[in-house]
């Protein structure tokens, strides 16, 4: 491609991000500096909406970016390295409402998001989940009342099972004393895909009336410690679409809106976590119906050993790319740190 006509194409990408009109050549030849006239800007238009860059407006003669157009400037900005740093003086604040040791994980990624949401006026997401569960560190069955207890787990990777477990009998203190000696001899330190054999063995230790209870110990553990419902999602500025002229049609923002209405869409959407990459899609690229006129862009985070997620946006494919990526990858190396 002609260097003029990148140039077009990214000034015409400029000018829609800032301004949300259509663009025309006279405006083009006015607001931005190229040596060329009007006529001379159409015809590289043309050539620029037949490689499939641009698309036509469909109440004036303006013209817009395509979702290939804008793959194309991403790309660009990308490969040249002009994705441009923070400041040190802002990411030092932020290092700060960042510091691990003085918050826990699950407010750091909540003080994450809502600051990503506020950086880009975009709707901000972040799905985080525990690493996969490899052994029990402690265990312990306590009594709530005759025929109910309460079963509490600790597994390595910091998660914890609280989970009531109803009797058809009341269970009595020695009982009960003796079963949480057994448990925790034979269940502290076992690797998961030890438990069911574990348990298996323990039969012949346990009273009969108590081994539909070791049962049911035995699922808890093991769908709790299976369990993807234990991603936490944090969505956070939804109400920032409205900085978009788009969403001056109710219609249109209610649409959107409505996509944060059920978190499985994010959850399938932040599921690839082996990516460590950022990953940008682009309207018609993003593999969900509900977000082909949208782009999302995520970066994974490791905040500590055992926690992993994504952070992220979603919005409008208009969006000021430069921006946003530079603030979501400081957002993301600060939750690295």
């Amino acid at each position: 491609m002609k260097d003029r006509r990148m140039q077009i194409l990214f000034s015409i990408i400029d000018s829609y991000i800032f301004k949300g009109e259509p663009v025309g050549s006279k405006s083009l030849a006015d607001d931005y500096s190229f040596d060329v006239s009007p006529a001379t800007i159409r015809n590289d238009m043309s050539s620029l909406e037949k490689k499939g860059l641009l698309k036509k407006a469909h109440t004036s003669s303006g013209r817009l970016p395509s979702d290939k157009g804008y793959r194309l400037f991403v790309d660009y900005l990308l490969e040249n390295g002009l994705i441009s740093a923070f400041d040190s003086d802002k990411s030092q604040n932020m290092r700060r409402l960042m510091d691990k040791r003085y918050h826990n994980a699950s407010d750091i990624i909540e003080t994450a998001t809502k600051t990503l949401a506020k950086m880009t006026n975009l709707t901000a997401v972040s799905v985080s989940f525990k690493k996969d569960v490899s052994k029990i560190i402690n265990i312990e069955l306590m009594k709530v009342s005759e025929n109910v207890l309460l079963l509490i787990a600790i597994f390595d990777n910091g998660l914890i099972l609280n989970d009531q477990i109803f009797l058809d009998y009341p269970m009595n203190e020695d009982d009960l004393d003796l079963l949480n000696q057994i448990l925790r001899k034979d269940l502290v330190g076992a690797n998961i895909s030890d438990i069911p054999t574990k348990l298996e063995n323990l039969r012949g230790e346990i009273l009969d009336s108590y081994i539909r209870l070791i049962d049911i110990v035995g699922k808890r553990i093991s769908n709790n410690a299976k369990d993807e419902l234990n991603r936490d999602v944090r969505i956070e500025g939804i109400g920032n679409i409205f900085n978009f002229k788009e969403f001056d049609d109710l219609a249109k923002a209610k649409e959107f809106i409505k996509l944060f209405d059920s978190k499985d869409i994010i959850k399938d959407l932040w599921s690839d976590i082996d990516n460590e990459s950022l990953v940008i899609t682009i309207g018609e690229e993003n593999p969900i119906e509900q977000l082909k006129e949208t782009t999302v862009i995520t970066s994974y985070f490791d905040i500590d050993e055992n926690t992993v997620g994504k952070i992220g946006i979603v919005g409008l494919t208009r969006i000021n790319y430069k921006e946003v990526i530079a603030s979501i990858k400081m957002i993301s190396d600060l939750l690295n740190e």
